[in-house]
Order: C-alpha cells, then structure tokens, then sequence
C-alpha cells in the first residue's frame, strides 16, 4: 500500500506538471498577452485621434475668430466709418496680419485633418484586427477549458485515490512514510524483485526476503536506505 501511494503521489506530480504544460493554455496565455497587447496599441491610438479632434477644433474656433476680426476690419475699412488715412493705414497692416494668420490656421488646419484621416484609418484596421484576435481568443479559450477541466478531473480522482489509501494505513506508518519520502526527496518505497532493490538495483541477501515477509518489520536497502516491499 505504501508503494502503491507513492506511486500515486508520482503521478500526480506528472499530471499537475502535465496541467502546467497544457498546450492550449500557453497558447491562450501567449493569445491572451498578444490581444492585451494589442488593445493597448488601439487605445494609444484611440487617444491619438481624440487628440486629433480636439486640437482641430481649436483650430477651427480660432479660424472662425479671425475670419470675425477680418470681417469687423472689412467693413470698418470699407464702410465709410474711418476717415483718418493715418487710422486707415493701421487698419489695412492689421488686416493684412489677420489674413496671414487666416493662411496659417487653414494650412495647419489642413494639415490637422491630413493626419487625422490616418490615424482614424489605422484605429479602424486595429479595431478589425482587435475584434479577429478576440474570436480567436474566444475559440482558444474554450479549447483551453475544455482541456484543463478534463485534467482537473483526472487530477481529483487521482487525490481521491490516495486520500483512501492514506486513510487505510496506520497513522505511525504513514508518518514513517512521509518523513522518509521528505527526507530522500521522493522515491523512498522499493519494489524488490528478483532479489534487487527496484531503486538503486543492487543485489540483496537472500535473508532479506524472511525479514520482508516478518509482519510489522519495516527493512531497508543497505545501499540507498529505501524501505523494501516484495513485488514477486
């Protein structure tokens, strides 16, 4: 029983490892960072564009005000209101500067819109690229579930197991057990057969076969301190 236990406990350290190394989880996992990824890229860009946006209607605003200015100066200019020629020459320099920034707004305005259209293009083609890679995901995922549920299962009927031979075996001898499994780091529990130790394989007096059978007698291999059960 005590072999059979560690037998058991080896594996369900392969089977935890084995959950470990599920192939559809890492590649979920490897999905997962990609899409994640991804998602930050398409909200920097998101944000690119809602700065876009506002810088060009600043631009706009500020176009509508000069466009206000200039129309103020036109009529003033040509309104008949101002009779000062000294005034008037201050007022065609002001509408000549207001007008030079009206082709500046407009030049940047247009320029605004030129790298806005790209960047509205590139969020579509990340949001499309998004919107794939979350279907992939999704399919993955599901695999990656399945999978991992199925060892789970296989996992739990595995402890179950062991928890009903543990329960089986008197308390001093299983602690025995488990100091000595602590103590080699594993493997403590050989199956003799033929007459060899099933860990170290060396070769055992033929005495040891009378001792094995002795209720109550626990014996060790001289070699490498295993407790030696009989499996012929």
């Amino acid at each position: 029983m005590l072999w059979e236990l560690q037998e058991l406990e080896r594996e369900i350290a392969i089977k935890e490892d084995e959950m470990r190394k599920i192939p559809s989880v890492q590649v979920y996992r490897s999905q997962k960072s990609e899409v994640s990824s991804l998602q930050e890229s398409l909200s920097s860009q998101q944000g690119k564009v809602e700065a876009g946006k506002k810088k060009l209607r600043r631009g706009e605003m500020n176009l509508q005000n000069v466009n206000a200015s200039i129309t103020g100066l036109n009529n003033k200019l040509y309104g008949g209101e101002v009779q000062s020629t000294r005034e008037l020459e201050n007022m065609e320099k002001k509408l000549s500067q207001l007008q030079a920034e009206q082709s500046e707004i407009e030049d940047e305005i247009l320029s605004i819109m030129e790298e806005l259209e790209k960047d509205e293009l590139k969020t579509s083609e990340l949001c499309q690229q998004e919107e794939k890679e979350q279907a992939r995901l999704q399919k993955v995922k599901a695999q990656a579930q399945k999978e991992l549920q199925f060892a789970r299962q296989e996992l739990a009927q595995l402890n179950e197991r062991r928890i009903g031979i543990m329960e089986q075996l008197e308390a001093p001898l299983l602690q025995k057990y488990q100091d000595l499994s602590r103590k080699m780091q594993g493997q403590c529990v050989s199956l003799v057969k033929e007459g060899f130790c099933g860990i170290c394989n060396v070769s055992l007096p033929s005495a040891f076969r009378a001792r094995i059978l002795t209720p109550g007698q626990l014996v060790f291999c001289e070699n490498c301190g295993s407790l030696l059960v009989l499996g012929d």
